[in-house]
């Protein structure tokens, strides 16, 4: 096994964990969302006592993990792009090129949102939410780490896409490339 295909496999194999472990996150946060406001909603509208953290719980949890899913966008190489350019070239030299152009434009706006969110969320240490009372450090420290962790999948698709013979991230099945 070559030093370049043993780093691609390595690259391949990280960028699958953290798919893994994010998307077990998601679905756990979105899965306790949803049991949380069918809770709001029976309590409220079956016993006529609304439950006042519901909402804001809510809100939390969907903040985290919609900020979490942005890197299994960036993994797929799903996030805004428009591909007609990248499909039109035809040496594996330039769509690399172009892939390198447009992951480090990705990644310079994933480090600008991770400098200014980490700020952001220091400053929030001694504010407190209304309904449970904790700290929005907790909250707003979902921005920095998506980003963070959409950063490293940028990185490591960068280096799969240059790997690649063709200039291309390999896609499985399941993905429609439009």
């Amino acid at each position: 096994m070559s030093s370049a295909s043993n780093g691609e496999s390595k690259a391949l194999s990280l960028s699958a964990a953290i798919d893994r472990i994010v998307g077990l996150t998601c679905a756990l946060l979105f899965g306790v969302m949803s049991a949380i406001v069918i809770l709001g909603v029976f309590f409220r509208y079956v016993l006529e006592a609304p439950l006042n953290w519901v909402e804001e719980t809510s809100r939390y949890l969907m903040i985290w993990g919609a900020s979490l899913a942005i890197s299994l966008g960036v993994s797929a190489g799903e996030h805004v792009g428009l591909t007609v350019i990248l499909d039109a070239l035809k040496k594996p030299s330039h769509r690399k090129a172009l892939s390198l152009f447009v992951n480090g434009v990705v990644f310079s706006f994933l480090a600008f949102m991770f400098v200014y969110s980490v700020a952001a969320t220091a400053e929030s240490r001694f504010q407190y939410t209304q309904a449970l009372g904790i700290s929005m450090f907790l909250p707003k420290l979902a921005v920095p780490t998506a980003m963070l962790v959409a950063a490293a999948q940028v990185v490591l698709s960068t280096i799969l896409i240059m790997a690649s013979p063709d200039g291309r991230r390999f896609q499985g099945a399941g993905y429609l490339d439009i």
